[in-house]
């Protein structure tokens, strides 16, 4: 803040009115940063779990149209003649219906005894599948086997996809005769890449990222499709509840980043029961999240340019609102001055610059109305011409000069000064905290502070230095013949009196200080007020520093009392 005091009015403006653009358009900036995550977390989850959704929906109707075309093949009462005849026919029934569905890798009729009768392609074909689980169901009723890797068939088949092993899904029915009687087993293996087929066609839909990962688990939770076949990535408990919650979306924190995941449970399709997969999608936060951040940096980097517009607006803004109040300033400088300015002009703007202007040209009428009866007075009363001087230039409370007084020998001084080079210097001084001797020991107590600080400040200077109260708390004491070496000597002389002067009040011992603010006549100088505003300039620093201090315009040495 005391950096700020010595700004001029439109400097303040404008720095306040930048610092104000910025802190909002910082603070819409994060807000909107906020909602866009919020709301792009909810988007990016919904659509997360309505890809899983879509995916386990794909594969149950999948699986339902297989385990359904297993049993119509082997219910099918045209074909119920051909089992028990010639494998070429049955092998040619066989491969129709692999021609018609190219993803079934195998498809073999079995005796009840487990030898494969006819196959697709004659593969297997005299082997026994007694031991495998799809034809031991499939002799119960039709049934459907998890994804397995060929074991039979490998050989056979040579390397799948990426020089994967094949594996396979199992889908298998009952065959029996006229009578109803099981006469066999009609099996099939589903290749499994049928499922990266459709996983592919669907992450390749439009508005897709690129970076989604979708993934098929099986009931356990060991990855059947997707990346890292064979492990499990989440603990039993999130597939537990995965699972319980049949579809839905978290964000999982357990990797190095954190991952949106949306999840689906496959429950089967019509009388399709289903296998009990999981399937889940993914995506990394840092992508999931672009779009969100994008927006963000384009409202900070609009908001940035609104708030340089604002500031220059402000700028000119604020040289508006501080123009009246330099004319007034220069005008009341003039006064006294320059001959031909005798009043302020009337300024126009704000209501409180109306005010200020009609405040002090009264003030101006009052002054000249004050002279002008004191003239009348002195002009009537010639014989008491000396004593109403005296009156007029002595401050009744505490015997020294007043204004009119000290004006006199400032003026006398600075002419002197502009003759012959004779310098002379300036000091005011103000009683720190005197309101507070007022309120704390009353205003008698505060009137004799006062002839004690005239006395003991008249004591402590020369006899050609003159001290004059200008009214309140405030001295201003002309120093002649005196250099810049000098003046600070005075001041801290005159700091110290003060100071170790003993003021008592009935019963009652009253300490006070006083700050000093002083400047030395130089060349420039118009006239002597020009000297004392330096050195009100200068006290003010002093109260601003910390009171109990004397500042000289012009010289860099500050000294405290307890320093001193």
């Amino acid at each position: 803040m005391k950096r700020m005091e010595h700004l001029s009015l439109r400097r303040q403006i404008t720095i306040l009115v930048g610092v104000l653009c910025l802190v909002l358009v910082c603070s819409a900036a994060a807000g909107a940063a906020l909602i866009a995550h919020m709301r792009t977390k909810q988007l990016v989850m919904a659509d997360a779990a309505d890809t899983a959704a879509t995916m386990a929906a794909m594969l149950d109707r999948d699986m339902f149209e297989r385990f359904r075309e297993a049993q119509n093949v082997a219910q099918m009462q045209p074909l119920q003649d051909i089992w028990t005849g010639d494998p070429a026919r049955i092998r040619q029934v066989l491969n129709q219906l692999q021609s018609s569905f190219p993803d079934y890798a195998w498809i073999g009729y079995a005796t009840p005894d487990g030898t494969v009768r006819a196959a697709t392609r004659g593969m297997l074909e005299g082997q026994s599948v007694q031991a495998r689980p799809w034809f031991q169901d499939g002799l119960k009723a039709p049934a459907v086997g998890d994804v397995h890797e060929a074991k039979l068939l490998a050989g056979l088949l040579g390397p799948g996809p990426n020089n994967e092993p094949f594996r396979f899904v199992d889908v298998a029915a009952p065959v029996r005769d006229r009578d109803g009687t099981v006469i066999g087993v009609l099996g099939a293996h589903l290749s499994w890449s049928w499922a990266d087929a459709r996983r592919r066609a669907l992450l390749a839909q439009p508005g897709r990222t690129g970076n989604d990962a979708l993934w098929v688990l099986a009931e356990d939770g060991t990855v059947l499709l997707g990346p890292e076949i064979g492990d499990k990535p989440f603990s039993a408990e999130r597939i537990q509840a995965m699972r319980r919650e049949r579809t839905g979306a978290f964000e999982d924190e357990t990797g190095p980043e954190p991952i949106l995941t949306g999840f689906a449970v496959a429950s089967g399709h019509r009388s399709y029961p289903g296998l009990g997969w999981i399937v889940v999608s993914r995506q990394p936060d840092d992508v999931a999240f672009a779009a969100a951040r994008s927006i963000a940096w384009t409202i900070l980097g609009l908001g940035l340019a609104l708030a340089l517009a604002g500031l220059v607006f402000a700028h000119f803004i604020a040289r508006g609102v501080a123009r009246p109040l330099q004319i007034i300033t220069a005008a009341a400088d003039r006064i006294g001055r320059d001959p031909d300015t005798l009043v302020l002009p009337r300024i126009g703007g704000s209501a409180e610059v109306i005010r200020l202007s009609a405040a002090l040209r009264s003030l101006l009428r009052r002054v000249g109305s004050a002279e002008k009866r004191i003239s009348e007075v002195s002009s009537r009363h010639e014989k008491d011409l000396t004593d109403l001087r005296h009156l007029a230039e002595t401050d009744a409370l505490s015997g020294l000069l007043n204004r009119r007084g000290f004006d006199l020998l400032a003026e006398d001084a600075f002419d002197q000064f502009t003759r012959s080079g004779r310098g002379f210097a300036v000091l005011l001084v103000d009683i720190d905290l005197f309101k507070s001797v007022n309120d704390t020991y009353g205003h008698v107590a505060g009137d004799e502070v006062i002839k004690v600080i005239g006395a003991t400040l008249t004591a402590a200077l020369r006899p050609t230095d003159k001290v004059a109260r200008f009214g309140g708390e405030e001295f201003v004491i002309l120093v002649r013949d005196i250099g810049r070496g000098g003046i600070m000597t005075v001041a801290q002389k005159i700091r110290r009196a003060v100071e170790a002067a003993s003021i008592r009040h009935h019963e009652h011992a009253i300490s006070v200080t006083v700050s000093v603010g002083g400047a030395i006549s130089q060349d420039g100088d118009r006239d002597v007020q020009d000297v004392i505003e330096r050195a009100d300039t200068a006290l003010y620093s002093a109260k601003a520093a910390g009171r109990n201090r004397a500042v000289i315009a012009g010289l860099q040495l500050q000294l405290a009392t307890s320093a001193a």
